[in-house]
């Protein structure tokens, strides 16, 4: 009877932490070729300050060649910016941003940069 219980108990705490995990709602990225600065915004919403539920990383690849990869292990807020200097990029590149939760689910945004004059 006992084991019965821990395992009742143990798959209602697997279902509910699993149940509360998700992945990003929304990435937004942008390329400001003038500084060379990719702005990424990630919206997870996790209430608030987090240590056990965050977007845990983030990769960028420029035309598919992966550059950047930022972990992290806190979450400051239900909407986090990222900037990277990226000196390399020219009109016309395709830029990928990965956002991936601790818990479970990614969420992935690609664009090609464009020239605004």
């Amino acid at each position: 009877m006992k084991k019965t219980f821990l395992v009742i108990l143990f798959l209602t705490f697997l279902i509910t932490s699993t149940t509360m995990a998700h992945s990003p709602k929304n990435v937004v990225a942008q390329f400001d070729l003038e500084n060379h600065i990719l702005s990424v915004e990630v919206t997870h919403t996790v209430g608030g300050v987090s240590t056990s539920h965050y977007i845990k990383e983030l990769t960028v690849s420029h035309n598919g060649k992966e550059v950047i990869v930022q972990q992290t292990v806190k979450q400051l807020d239900d909407t986090q910016t990222f900037l990277y200097f990226m000196p390399a990029v020219e009109a016309g590149d395709e830029i990928e941003v990965l956002a991936v939760c601790n818990l479970s689910g990614q969420k992935n945004i690609k664009f090609i940069v464009e020239d605004k004059e």
